[in-house]
């Protein structure tokens, strides 16, 4: 009995297994997430006073698009601003290594950013507002211990001259 299931695992599973797809664990995926906690970071727009960032994460979409959310310390008591990048990568910046929706950051990125927006949340985590949202022109550097972010966009009122934001982090 032993010597058939042999000859039966030989001449029909081993021809399939081998014709099968590696496994999901074993392939690399193009998407996940990348959360890191930040020992000093500041988000200040230019001519208010900097915001005190509290979190990070960084979402890659796909090979080409990643979105960073930093949450802030808002201007009032218990308020939570949450700030996010949307960019796509730098010709000759390479994606995060991803598996399992989870993502590694072994080299630094470049990332060349389109927009910017901003929502508001009370100390029980409720939306106080509509997210804004600006196109932007900018740039952020990613690397595994430090993170530095610009962008700029035009007002909306042309009495106001450009709007510009600024990222700095400390990563732990």
């Amino acid at each position: 009995m032993q010597r058939v299931r042999r000859m039966l695992w030989r001449r029909l599973l081993l021809p399939v297994l081998m014709l099968a797809p590696p496994s999901a664990q074993a392939q690399s995926e193009q998407f996940g997430r990348w959360q890191q906690q930040v020992q000093r970071c500041e988000l200040e727009q230019r001519g208010a006073q900097p915001l005190r960032c509290q979190a990070l994460q960084l979402d890659q979409r796909n090979a080409e698009v990643v979105r960073l959310i930093l949450q802030a310390d808002g201007s009032t008591r218990g308020e939570l601003l949450q700030f996010t990048l949307v960019g796509a990568l730098a010709e000759g910046s390479e994606p995060m290594v991803c598996r399992e929706g989870r993502c590694t950051l072994r080299q630094p990125l470049q990332v060349q950013l389109v927009s910017l927006s901003l929502a508001r949340f009370d100390q029980r985590g409720l939306a106080k507002t509509l997210p804004s949202t600006w196109p932007v022109q900018g740039q952020c550097r990613i690397a595994p211990a430090a993170l530095h972010c610009e962008a700029s966009a035009e007002a909306a009122e042309s009495s106001q001259a450009e709007i510009h934001w600024r990222v700095d982090a400390q990563l732990n």
